[in-house]
């Protein structure tokens, strides 16, 4: 072999579909999530707890995979987190539905999910494309280990979990406004840390 051969490309892998089905799946289970929580008596529900749970593993899954894979596409990067905003959005509109707790901590995070959304689409129109970072995944991780919890249970600390979710998705999303900031040239890209 000569020092000037090219390494032979890598063949797709024969799953390489695996991780967006997994995405889709997400956002197919969705209705059923909500039917189960719109049937559930309240203020708990381990159905709703566990199915909730259930889906939101695969979010953990199809990002794994897609990385191991190398099946990372900008389907999945766009459609990734979308499903995860509507599998919370489901999750927190039952606690609400259910009257696990007070509207205001799940209004705040649907609040701020549905701004995040409509900028990410207005930003990738204008070319800018916005990616999660790990505050944003951490955050998110946080959130919906929050939410299944409240969905099983009652206690106090799951209470504290949850609304320690919320200001850390709170900065979460501060931290992505100075990043959109910066990459527009504003005032916040020289203060940056």
């Amino acid at each position: 072999m000569s020092e000037h051969a090219q390494p032979a490309a890598r063949r797709p892998h024969p799953l390489r579909w695996l991780p967006n089905a997994l995405t889709v799946g997400r956002l197919l289970a969705l209705p059923l999530l909500a039917w189960v929580l719109v049937a559930a008596g309240g203020p708990t529900s381990a159905a709703a707890a566990w199915l909730f749970a259930g889906i939101a593993i695969t979010d953990f899954i199809d990002g794994k995979l897609a990385r191991v894979l190398h099946a990372e596409t900008t389907f999945g990067r766009l459609a990734d987190p979308f499903a995860d905003r509507m599998l919370v959005a489901v999750g927190l509109v039952g606690l609400i539905l259910l009257h696990r707790m007070h509207p205001a901590g799940p209004l705040i995070i649907l609040g701020r999910d549905a701004v995040a959304v409509g900028a990410v689409v207005a930003f990738r129109k204008s070319g800018l494309d916005l990616r999660v970072d790990m505050l944003g995944k951490v955050s998110s991780s946080l959130v919906m280990v929050a939410i299944a919890l409240a969905l099983l249970s009652d206690a106090n600390w799951i209470d504290a979990l949850f609304w320690a979710g919320v200001v850390l998705s709170l900065v979460a999303f501060a931290n992505y406004a100075r990043t959109v900031r910066a990459a527009l040239g504003g005032p916040d890209a020289s203060t940056r840390a």
